[in-house]
């Protein structure tokens, strides 16, 4: 008679329970040596013995009780449990599809056969097989959570919120589909929505990091700064050893101007975490902000030592090689990275500036256009469709973007736009709007939708860097200087305050942001050769940053300086008319270059070594601006040689001038 091995059983599982599997595994064993056909004792030791990390064990007790059940399907599921834990992916697979063999609706094996196949990247199998589980049980959380991951993996975030939606609807006071619902909405951009979900979270999980991270996320989408760092605040409060939150708070302080507290915070952070290449590339970004580029450097080989392959990092690098003139290394690196996330978006804006620089037009303004991904608002969408390039519209809405350079740059297209007879109307801010509103009376300059309807289906629109990958690729094609026109009571009113001399029209700083503005402005003190030439006189066209170098500089006396009220009532509307009294303008690369450039007034560039894309590699002339004469770095960084060669062309200028 056998044994009754009940009651060991009961004891043997009541230890596994507790986690006491030292205890339960020898019970287990001797069960079995009893036993040996009982297959629920071989499982319970199989799973006792993979939880406790011994594989190999666990292995001979699965293969003796699959080798004696062949037609029990849940021998081959804890077979294929086996494999799993010895990373045999393949044979795990097998497993539990012999499993769904012997047994079709075994939900049990389809799941297992769905999971398996996403972790070796078969996605679109995997969510086969969850539709499979689904329709066996159309109540599995499991298996709904797990599509929904796969969903958003394959790039079908929309499928996937309504499987988070099903999920929150069977288990609503789960915080995880809550979680789950915030991070697809994220995918999806409908980031008040995932602020909202990510609370919900938290109404049921006060001290839930994970869900103050998506807030953050969310917060940050809708370009509330503050609210996102106070956010991060919480999860990296929360859980200060995971990397992801920890540089989340480093970013948002970076982008609140608090650099400062940022380098203070990533340092105290790596020395933590030392292994957190998150963390190294957050810290070298803010030393490059901080104008360190040796200790950025540092920091970003850091990043990459502890994770070499890391594309975010890669593209930081690339970005730190860009600063310091080695533009075709930045590109090795960037296409690199994009190896490794295809839709990795800065290493993808490097390699379209690359393009654009090298002249590869097509390709350089397709992928121009992931600039959407670094552009804080108002440069949002607008409510409505946008242009494709292709539809005619009945009415077009250009929106302006980025810099006061750019849209003096681009601007121009819209008279392409006007040629092929569509309506447009260019949107800009309120300041803008006085210049560009000489660029072509057929383009109305508007600074809101007022008055018009944007629920008409005809209406339509583009944003301003994107005209030239819609219409006109090759800057060859666009309208030529000059295109823009100052005002002619403007002109008049300030031709006496030019002297009777050769006059030079003169700025220094552009954007002051540490992240445009690397390589590009310069010491005002740079121009002394300048005010050391004869017979030149020299006019600060430098307006806010930057102007106040004019109180310290040693040859101040030189420079005329135009009144507080300057171009108050516009941007550039004063220094438009002034430049057609000047003999000539020397900037740095700053907006007044396009400025002068649009204006086809004569103007010398000062560029570093490798300047931003649209000056190209190398030449003195460019085609956007056929007045301005591009004087580049003969060595990365001397500024110094350069403002001697400008002085020099000065020089000869105004003996032309004076023949």
């Amino acid at each position: 008679m056998q044994k009754d091995f009940r009651a060991d059983l009961a004891r043997a599982g009541a230890l596994h329970r507790e986690g006491r599997l030292d205890q339960a595994i020898p019970i287990y064993r001797a069960i079995l040596r009893e036993a040996p056909n009982s297959f629920e004792v071989a499982r319970l030791l199989t799973l006792a013995l993979l939880q406790s990390g011994r594989p190999k064990e666990a292995h001979a007790v699965a293969r003796k009780a699959r080798d004696g059940h062949k037609s029990n399907p849940h021998a081959q599921l804890i077979m294929g449990a086996v494999y799993q834990a010895e990373e045999k992916w393949d044979r795990a697979l097998a497993a539990f599809e012999k499993s769904a063999e012997l047994d079709p609706g075994l939900a049990e094996a389809h799941y297992l056969a769905a999971n398996t196949l996403a972790r070796l990247d078969r996605l679109e199998e995997a969510v086969a097989r969850y539709d499979r589980v689904l329709e066996i049980d159309g109540k599995s959380v499991h298996a709904l959570a797990n599509r929904s991951v796969a969903l958003s993996r394959l790039g079908r975030p929309t499928e996937a919120l309504v499987d988070c939606d099903r999920l929150v609807k069977l288990e609503p006071r789960d915080p995880r589909h809550h979680l789950s619902r915030a991070g697809t909405l994220l995918e999806l951009g409908r980031f008040s929505e995932a602020v909202d979900a990510a609370d919900a979270a938290l109404h049921l999980s006060p001290k839930l990091a994970d869900a103050y991270f998506l807030k953050g996320q969310g917060l940050a989408g809708l370009a509330d700064v503050v609210g996102a760092r106070a956010a991060f605040a919480e999860a990296a409060s929360l859980a200060p050893d995971v990397p992801q939150f920890q540089a989340a708070l480093i970013r948002t302080d970076r982008q609140l101007g608090n650099r400062s507290a940022a380098k203070t915070a990533a340092e105290k952070a790596v020395a933590r975490l030392p292994g957190a290449a998150t963390i190294w590339r957050e810290l070298a970004e803010v030393r490059r902000e901080l104008q360190d580029p040796w200790g950025a450097r540092e920091a970003i080989e850091r990043a990459l030592a502890a994770a070499p392959d890391d594309p975010a990092s890669l593209a930081t690098k690339a970005t730190l090689l860009l600063d310091a003139d080695h533009p075709y290394e930045a590109r090795v690196l960037a296409d690199k990275a994009l190896s490794v996330d295809p839709a990795l978006p800065m290493a993808r804006y490097i390699r379209a500036c690359d393009d654009l620089a090298e002249g590869r037009w097509e390709a350089g303004w397709e992928g121009y256009e992931v600039r959407s991904s670094f552009l804080p608002p108002p440069y949002r969408p607008l409510p409505f469709a946008r242009w494709d390039g292709r539809t005619p519209p009945d009415l077009l809405i250009v929106l302006g973007e980025q810099g006061i350079g750019d849209h003096i740059q681009y601007a121009r297209l819209v008279r392409l736009l006007a040629d092929r007879g569509i309506p447009t109307r260019l949107l800009v801010k309120p300041r803008l709007a006085p210049l560009l509103s000489r660029m072509d009376v057929r383009v109305p300059v508007i600074t809101d939708l007022t008055g018009i309807d944007t629920s008409a289906p005809g209406l339509y629109w583009a944003p301003l860097s994107s005209l030239p990958r819609l219409i006109a690729p090759n800057p060859a094609s666009w309208p030529r200087p000059p295109y823009l026109t100052a005002q002619p009571e403007r002109i008049a009113r300030w031709r006496d305050i030019v002297p009777d001399a050769f006059t030079v029209g003169i700025a220094w700083q552009g954007d002051p942001s540490p992240t445009v503005d690397i390589g590009r402005s310069v010491p005002l003190n740079l121009f002394a050769p300048l005010a050391a030439l004869d017979g030149v006189e020299l006019i600060s066209l430098q307006q806010g940053f930057g102007e106040e170098q004019l109180d310290v500089c040693p040859f101040a006396g030189r420079i005329q300086r135009l009144g507080p009220d300057w171009d108050e009532d516009g941007a550039y509307l004063d220094t438009s008319a002034l430049l057609q009294h000047l003999d000539l303008v020397v900037t740095t690369d700053s907006s007044l270059a396009h400025l002068a450039g649009a204006r086809d007034r004569p103007a010398i560039v000062a560029l570093k070594a490798v300047p931003e894309w649209r000056w190209g590699r190398s030449g003195q002339t460019t085609p956007l601006y056929p007045s301005l004469s591009l004087v580049r770095q003969e060595t990365s960084g001397d500024f110094t040689g350069l403002f001697a060669r400008i002085a020099s062309m000065v020089a000869d200028r105004r003996r032309e001038a004076t023949r």
